[in-house]
């Protein structure tokens, strides 16, 4: 059943549970039946492709609060070395069920030149990117990244071999 004026899906009435029944893995079960996708309402006119914004991705997540699934989104540091202490900054997305201790966990390590590190608007978006992927991989939202799509594409030099004629020459 989906509420056209949302994009919402809900779960039938009959089918509606009590979550003090579910677990973690239960709820994200029942929340991936209703094959939930966010809407791809971002534009990349860098790559004129259009993407999930992090707002669509967190409105199509929620759906899954009335299976008593939650989400939260962290920026971490992790220590990659101790002799000049090293950090990478990370941001780590966990789903959890208000009725269960265990929790699904995705991590996404900021990679950024250490001059954009020092830009926060470079840093900011490159945080929103982290956030949306890691939400979308943890709760198995599709995704289709357009502009990933481009960017990954091998580029193939074809050349023609030259024209043989009669005398090779041999």
């Amino acid at each position: 059943m989906t509420d056209t004026k949302s994009n919402t899906k809900k779960a039938e009435p009959s089918k509606v549970w009590s979550a003090k029944k579910y677990t973690l893995k239960t709820a994200l079960l029942e929340f991936q039946k209703l094959a939930v996708s966010a809407k791809k309402d971002g534009k990349n006119p860098h790559f004129s492709s259009n993407y999930s914004k992090l707002e669509s991705v967190i409105e199509a997540v929620n759906q899954g609060n009335q299976f008593g699934l939650f989400f939260t989104q962290e920026i971490d540091y992790i220590y990659t070395g101790h002799v000049s202490t090293k950090s990478d900054v990370i941001v780590v997305t966990t789903v959890r069920h208000e009725h269960d201790e265990e929790t699904f966990v995705s991590k996404l390590p900021i990679i950024l030149s250490s001059a954009n590190m020092e830009n926060p608007q470079k840093v900011g978006s490159a945080i929103t990117y982290a956030k949306r992927y890691t939400l979308q991989s943890v709760y198995g939202l599709p995704s289709e990244d357009d502009d990933g799509n481009e960017a990954s594409k091998p580029n193939v030099n074809i050349t023609k071999p030259k024209p043989r004629g009669e005398d090779d020459g041999l």
